[in-house]
């Protein structure tokens, strides 16, 4: 009996995850592409000036992390149902790090 519901639990869990995926994937492609570091990085975490004009490959792996961190942080947030919790500032981030991926995929493929 326990077991039927624990999969029943899981079956409800991986539904929800799929429809998040499904209804805010585009939304996230969408982020990812209007990207602009100078404008949207500032607004979503903290970072000293020379940090945010770094376009080198080390400047990029040092944004992901902090990136990275946040959208953890975020997430955290988000399942535990904290009050503070923002879809916006999470979609943000997560548009970001994608935005910030695909910059250093360039710079990969220039060298």
């Amino acid at each position: 009996m326990r077991q039927k519901l624990q999969c029943q639990i899981k079956a409800r869990r991986e539904r929800g995850r799929i429809t998040a995926r499904s209804m805010f994937g585009t939304m996230e492609a969408a982020g990812a592409a209007a990207y602009s570091r100078p404008r949207d990085l500032p607004k979503l975490i903290a970072l000293w000036p020379h940090e945010l004009e770094d376009q080198s490959q080390e400047g990029i792996f040092r944004v992901l992390a902090k990136l990275r961190r946040a959208l953890r942080a975020e997430r955290r947030r988000g399942l535990a149902g904290h009050w503070s919790y923002d879809l916006n500032r999470h979609l943000g981030l997560l548009s970001a790090y994608k935005g910030e991926l695909a910059a250093l995929r360039a710079i990969r493929r220039q060298a």
